[in-house]
């Protein structure tokens, strides 16, 4: 069988991953119709990219490894599953969800990849939820606030998963949406702190990202 994937070669907070992906991201987008304003920004295929929100996300972590070692944590939205993997190499016991299969397929080829198969992989959709409550001390996530509508079921999913005194990192590009989306999520009774904010540099191009840190009020 032809093997359609590619390997990406990272450097994530000084640590060197390989990621697998589809090799040609050309067909994998012109499979979709023709965008329109209407269109479920869920299955545009957002997963097939390693996002400069990864980039202050691994640093964190990479920062906090003591913290993190250990403990049951959780990544919401993880795609091709670079913050998971890394954070397994840093001692956590990581479990990482998406909702697109294709993305979990990846995922999995990577860390093994990388050494890595303690990560476990779980298609959930945090829409519907499928996670016992109050489970993870620790939740992370970039990139998934680029909808509005995502805001009110990714607070319920943070509510169930989060254990009491507990702490999510959101890593977010500074988009015109995002703003609203975070909004609508601290109204659902978490309270944000901003751990960093900068322009980060990534395959040639550089966007301005922000990582902040939620509780529960």
């Amino acid at each position: 069988m032809q093997d359609l994937s590619q390997v990406l070669n990272l450097k994530l907070a000084g640590h060197r991953l390989k990621l697998k992906r589809q090799a040609d991201l050309e067909t994998l987008w012109s499979g979709l119709e023709e965008p329109s304003r209407d269109m479920d920004q869920e299955r545009i295929p957002y997963w097939a990219e390693v996002w400069p929100s990864s980039v202050l996300l691994a640093e964190h972590l990479d920062r906090n490894r003591e913290l993190i070692r250990g403990r049951l944590c959780l990544e919401a939205g993880c795609g091709l599953g670079a913050t998971s993997i890394l954070a397994s190499r840093l001692g956590a016991r990581v479990v990482a969800v998406d909702m697109e299969p294709d993305a979990l397929v990846f995922a999995r080829q990577s860390a093994k990849a990388n050494n890595t198969p303690e990560v476990l992989w779980a298609g959930i959709d945090w829409k519907r939820g499928g996670l016992k409550k109050n489970l993870f001390e620790f939740i992370w996530a970039a990139d998934v606030l680029y909808e509005t509508g995502f805001a009110l079921p990714l607070a319920g999913f943070f509510r169930n998963c989060l254990a009491p005194g507990g702490r999510i990192w959101i890593a977010d590009q500074n988009r015109n949406v995002s703003a609203d989306t975070w909004a609508r999520l601290l109204s659902q009774g978490f309270k944000a702190k901003e751990i960093e904010e900068r322009r980060v540099s990534w395959f040639g191009q550089k966007a301005g990202v922000r990582l902040l840190e939620l509780v529960r009020r």
